[in-house]
């Protein structure tokens, strides 16, 4: 148990971070992050300027590395988090860069294509994101572009509307990406992961209604429907864990 008399570690803190370095997992990652939430805000303000919602969940993402290396006998945890959020301005300087690259996309496609079919030869089923990441070193913002490319496929309306399903929030929240799903997708096993993907199309996924999927994942339909409340439960904790809530 971390000590207040021996560190620096703010009691506005300690409660998530104690939580969260005994495991960390979906539930104490988001608890964390709500109580982070004000520095990151304020370190994207110092650093960046007005927060847009692609330097949030950069800074977000950023903000849960960065716990790694923090040592409370070192120094207060906010002050940590300021530093190692400088590396926004970089971040900020490659989102307002945009370079147009038809051919090496259409290449990356071609790769990613080919990986996803190798993997699937050796695995029996449709490999997750994550499979394809290690096996093609893309990240999955990289598979998104390459997917979407001259596909016309938006990313992130979370309606399964081939089951009538809705995940992740209600149809008339319209077509936004929610962050929590990311925390609760990366709380996943592969498994669960590919379900997730294909239900709400995760970085560039076409979305499948239950039976396809249940075909590309060697499961029954029910089984698919299973996992996929249990996905649904995690999403629905939003309101209630979102660094975002109030």
């Amino acid at each position: 148990m971390i000590g207040a008399s021996t560190d620096m570690l703010e009691d506005d803190f300690r409660e998530p971070y104690t939580a969260w370095k005994a495991g960390a997992t979906p539930v104490t990652n988001a608890a964390m992050l709500k109580a982070l939430h004000p520095t990151i805000e304020g370190a994207i303000r110092t650093h960046v300027g007005e927060p847009n919602p692609l330097i949030v969940s950069r800074a977000r993402s950023m903000a849960m590395g960065g716990l790694g290396s923090y040592d409370p006998k070192r120094g207060r945890l906010q002050n940590h988090m300021y530093n190692h959020l400088l590396g926004l301005k970089r971040a900020n300087r490659q989102q307002t860069t945009i370079l147009k690259v038809p051919e090496r996309v259409a290449m990356d496609k071609y790769h990613l294509e080919t990986a996803s079919k190798e993997l699937r030869a050796v695995l029996g089923s449709e490999p997750s994101d994550e499979q394809l990441a290690d096996h093609t070193g893309f990240s999955p913002a990289r598979m998104a572009k390459v997917r979407s490319y001259n596909s016309g496929i938006s990313e992130g309306y979370m309606d399964d509307t081939a089951e009538g399903q809705v995940f992740g929030g209600t149809k008339a929240q319209g077509p936004q990406k929610s962050h929590w799903a990311d925390i609760v997708y990366d709380g996943l096993d592969d498994y669960h992961k590919k379900i997730m993907e294909h239900t709400l199309g995760l970085n560039g996924r076409k979305k499948l209604p239950n039976h396809v999927l249940a075909e590309k994942m060697n499961r029954s339909p029910g089984a698919i429907s299973q996992a996929k409340l249990r996905i649904q439960k995690m999403l629905d904790e939003e309101h209630e864990l979102s660094p975002f809530g109030r």
